[in-house]
Protein backbone atom coordinates (compact mmCIF):
# COMPACT_ATOMS: atom_id res chain seq x y z
CA UNK A 1 0.00 0.00 0.00
CA UNK A 2 1.32 3.41 -1.01
CA UNK A 3 1.37 6.37 1.30
CA UNK A 4 -0.31 9.54 0.11
CA UNK A 5 1.66 12.69 0.79
CA UNK A 6 0.18 15.62 2.68
CA UNK A 7 0.61 17.81 -0.39
CA UNK A 8 -1.53 15.45 -2.52
CA UNK A 9 -4.25 15.47 0.11
CA UNK A 10 -4.19 19.28 0.25
CA UNK A 11 -4.48 19.53 -3.55
CA UNK A 12 -7.37 17.04 -3.58
CA UNK A 13 -9.18 19.06 -0.88
CA UNK A 14 -8.69 22.29 -2.82
CA UNK A 15 -10.09 20.69 -5.98
CA UNK A 16 -13.11 19.31 -4.08
CA UNK A 17 -13.74 22.71 -2.49
CA UNK A 18 -13.59 24.39 -5.92
CA UNK A 19 -16.05 21.87 -7.38
CA UNK A 20 -18.40 22.36 -4.42
CA UNK A 21 -18.20 26.16 -4.83
CA UNK A 22 -18.99 25.94 -8.56
CA UNK A 23 -21.96 23.63 -7.97
CA UNK A 24 -23.30 25.79 -5.13
CA UNK A 25 -22.99 28.92 -7.30
CA UNK A 26 -24.79 27.27 -10.22
CA UNK A 27 -27.67 26.13 -8.02
CA UNK A 28 -27.94 29.61 -6.49
CA UNK A 29 -28.20 31.22 -9.93
CA UNK A 30 -30.97 28.91 -11.14
CA UNK A 31 -33.21 29.35 -8.13
CA UNK A 32 -35.42 32.39 -8.25
CA UNK A 33 -35.90 34.80 -5.40
CA UNK A 34 -39.30 35.07 -3.76
CA UNK A 35 -40.60 38.65 -3.86
CA UNK A 36 -43.52 40.40 -2.19
CA UNK A 37 -45.93 41.61 -4.88
CA UNK A 38 -48.65 42.91 -2.56
CA UNK A 39 -50.07 46.33 -3.41
CA UNK A 40 -47.55 49.05 -2.57
CA UNK A 41 -44.56 46.70 -2.58
CA UNK A 42 -41.42 47.40 -4.57
CA UNK A 43 -39.91 44.33 -6.19
CA UNK A 44 -37.33 43.38 -8.83
CA UNK A 45 -38.24 41.64 -12.07
CA UNK A 46 -35.46 39.89 -13.93
CA UNK A 47 -37.00 39.78 -17.41
CA UNK A 48 -37.24 36.37 -19.06
CA UNK A 49 -39.74 37.16 -21.83
CA UNK A 50 -42.44 39.55 -23.02
CA UNK A 51 -45.84 38.41 -24.30
CA UNK A 52 -47.14 41.60 -25.94
CA UNK A 53 -46.99 45.40 -25.69
CA UNK A 54 -48.53 45.76 -22.23
CA UNK A 55 -47.44 42.45 -20.78
CA UNK A 56 -47.27 40.17 -19.22
CA UNK A 57 -43.58 40.49 -18.68
CA UNK A 58 -42.43 37.13 -17.33
CA UNK A 59 -39.95 37.52 -14.47
CA UNK A 60 -37.44 35.02 -13.08
CA UNK A 61 -38.69 35.80 -9.58
CA UNK A 62 -41.54 34.02 -7.82
CA UNK A 63 -44.06 35.52 -5.43
CA UNK A 64 -44.38 34.48 -1.80
CA UNK A 65 -46.61 31.55 -2.82
CA UNK A 66 -44.00 30.21 -5.26
CA UNK A 67 -45.82 31.33 -8.44
CA UNK A 68 -43.79 32.97 -11.23
CA UNK A 69 -44.21 36.75 -11.24
CA UNK A 70 -45.88 38.08 -14.39
CA UNK A 71 -46.20 41.87 -14.70
CA UNK A 72 -49.07 43.65 -16.47
CA UNK A 73 -47.97 47.25 -17.05
CA UNK A 74 -50.08 49.77 -15.15
CA UNK A 75 -52.14 52.35 -17.02
CA UNK A 76 -51.55 51.37 -20.64
CA UNK A 77 -53.18 49.24 -23.32
CA UNK A 78 -51.50 47.91 -26.46
CA UNK A 79 -52.77 45.75 -29.30
CA UNK A 80 -52.87 42.04 -28.60
CA UNK A 81 -50.29 39.66 -30.07
CA UNK A 82 -52.77 38.80 -32.85
CA UNK A 83 -53.04 42.55 -33.66
CA UNK A 84 -56.58 42.87 -32.31
CA UNK A 85 -57.80 45.43 -29.80
CA UNK A 86 -59.79 44.28 -26.81
CA UNK A 87 -61.43 47.69 -26.48
CA UNK A 88 -62.13 49.84 -29.55
CA UNK A 89 -61.62 53.10 -27.66
CA UNK A 90 -58.21 51.87 -26.46
CA UNK A 91 -56.57 50.90 -29.73
CA UNK A 92 -53.16 52.37 -30.58
CA UNK A 93 -51.99 52.80 -34.16
CA UNK A 94 -48.93 50.59 -33.64
CA UNK A 95 -49.40 46.94 -34.53
CA UNK A 96 -49.21 44.18 -31.95
CA UNK A 97 -45.81 43.15 -33.31
CA UNK A 98 -44.49 46.73 -33.13
CA UNK A 99 -45.74 47.10 -29.55
CA UNK A 100 -44.15 43.81 -28.47
CA UNK A 101 -40.86 44.77 -30.15
CA UNK A 102 -40.85 48.16 -28.39
CA UNK A 103 -41.56 46.61 -24.99
CA UNK A 104 -38.91 43.96 -25.61
CA UNK A 105 -36.37 46.76 -26.28
CA UNK A 106 -37.38 48.64 -23.11
CA UNK A 107 -37.79 45.70 -20.72
CA UNK A 108 -34.32 44.22 -20.53
CA UNK A 109 -32.33 43.04 -17.56
CA UNK A 110 -33.58 43.70 -14.07
CA UNK A 111 -36.57 46.00 -13.71
CA UNK A 112 -37.60 47.79 -10.52
CA UNK A 113 -41.37 47.58 -10.16
CA UNK A 114 -44.07 48.91 -7.83
CA UNK A 115 -47.15 46.75 -7.36
CA UNK A 116 -50.71 48.02 -7.51
CA UNK A 117 -51.97 44.54 -6.63
CA UNK A 118 -53.16 41.51 -8.57
CA UNK A 119 -54.64 41.68 -12.06
CA UNK A 120 -56.05 38.28 -13.04
CA UNK A 121 -52.96 35.99 -13.03
CA UNK A 122 -50.55 38.94 -13.19
CA UNK A 123 -49.28 41.75 -11.00
CA UNK A 124 -50.51 45.22 -12.00
CA UNK A 125 -47.31 47.26 -11.72
CA UNK A 126 -45.33 50.22 -12.96
CA UNK A 127 -41.71 49.41 -13.75
CA UNK A 128 -38.45 51.19 -14.51
CA UNK A 129 -35.67 49.64 -16.54
CA UNK A 130 -31.96 49.78 -15.57
CA UNK A 131 -31.68 53.12 -17.46
CA UNK A 132 -34.34 54.59 -15.14
CA UNK A 133 -37.01 54.86 -17.84
CA UNK A 134 -40.64 54.41 -16.79
CA UNK A 135 -41.65 51.65 -19.21
CA UNK A 136 -45.36 52.58 -19.38
CA UNK A 137 -44.44 56.19 -20.11
CA UNK A 138 -42.00 55.19 -22.85
CA UNK A 139 -44.59 52.88 -24.44
CA UNK A 140 -46.99 55.85 -24.61
CA UNK A 141 -44.34 58.24 -25.97
CA UNK A 142 -43.47 55.78 -28.74
CA UNK A 143 -47.12 55.37 -29.78
CA UNK A 144 -46.97 51.62 -29.13
CA UNK A 145 -49.64 51.92 -26.41
CA UNK A 146 -52.42 54.24 -25.30
CA UNK A 147 -53.21 55.49 -21.80
CA UNK A 148 -55.96 53.60 -20.01
CA UNK A 149 -57.49 56.23 -17.70
CA UNK A 150 -59.29 53.66 -15.54
CA UNK A 151 -55.89 52.23 -14.53
CA UNK A 152 -54.16 55.60 -14.29
CA UNK A 153 -56.65 57.37 -12.00
CA UNK A 154 -54.07 59.78 -10.57
CA UNK A 155 -53.02 60.90 -14.08
CA UNK A 156 -49.39 59.89 -13.57
CA UNK A 157 -49.06 59.01 -17.26
CA UNK A 158 -50.83 62.09 -18.72
CA UNK A 159 -47.51 63.93 -19.39
CA UNK A 160 -46.30 60.89 -21.36
CA UNK A 161 -49.11 60.99 -23.92
CA UNK A 162 -47.93 62.52 -27.20
CA UNK A 163 -49.77 65.63 -28.39
CA UNK A 164 -52.31 64.95 -31.17
CA UNK A 165 -51.03 65.53 -34.70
Amino acid sequence: MRKVSGGAIAIALIILAAIAFILFSAVGQTSSAAVDTASGSHFPCTVQSVYDGDGPINCAETDTTGKQVRVRLRGIEAREADNSCRYENLCPEASGAEAKAQLTRLAVGRLECTSFGPSYNNVDASCRNPSGQDISCEMLRSGAAVRWPQYDPDGRLVPCVPAPR
